[in-house]
């Protein structure tokens, strides 16, 4: 019986250390202490100013009251973007409204009328005085003069130099 015993743990000996040794996975890793890396980042100050003028005090050729979005790269103290901008203007109801906009641009450009518009993107250079003016019309169902609440959004960022 002594025997016995002693085969079976010595079978399970041989197996726990067979296991362990067929199923460790070892790992290594050589770690560097210096890297060369060259970092190169440029900054400028982005200038991207917005203003709505007289809102609802014109009356388009089709008879839709607008008001002009404009857009410029410099502040009110002439200070101009030193980096190329890109932008678009957004507009969406606010408060119930449910009026429509259609936009249309210097360009030509514009859109059918929807309930929140977004302009095509707009660019504007570096170091060079820019501005833009968007014409947004507005269009609600009762065809009566009635308050419209809106949101305008310009949305600007920096383009590749």
């Amino acid at each position: 019986m002594k025997y016995k015993m002693f085969i079976i743990l010595s079978v399970f000996v041989i197996l726990i250390f067979v296991s362990t040794n067929t199923l460790s996975n070892n790992t290594y890793s050589n770690y560097k202490k210096e890297f060369n890396i060259d970092i190169n980042s440029h900054s400028a100050n982005l200038i991207c100013d917005a203003k709505i003028d007289n809102p609802g005090t014109y009356i388009s050729k089709d008879g839709w009251a607008y008001f002009k979005v404009v857009v410029k790269n410099y502040d009110s103290n002439d200070n101009i973007s030193k980096v190329p901008i890109k932008y678009n203007v957004t507009i969406t109801n606010e408060n119930d409204s449910n009026a429509v906009y259609r936009y249309l641009d210097e360009n030509g450009n514009s859109n059918d009328f929807a309930s929140t518009i977004i302009t095509h993107d707009y660019i504007f250079s570096a170091n060079t005085k820019q501005n833009q003016v968007i014409n947004i019309e507005v269009k609600t169902d009762s065809m009566k003069s009635e308050e419209v609440d809106f949101k305008v959004d310009v949305n600007c960022y920096q383009t590749e130099k």
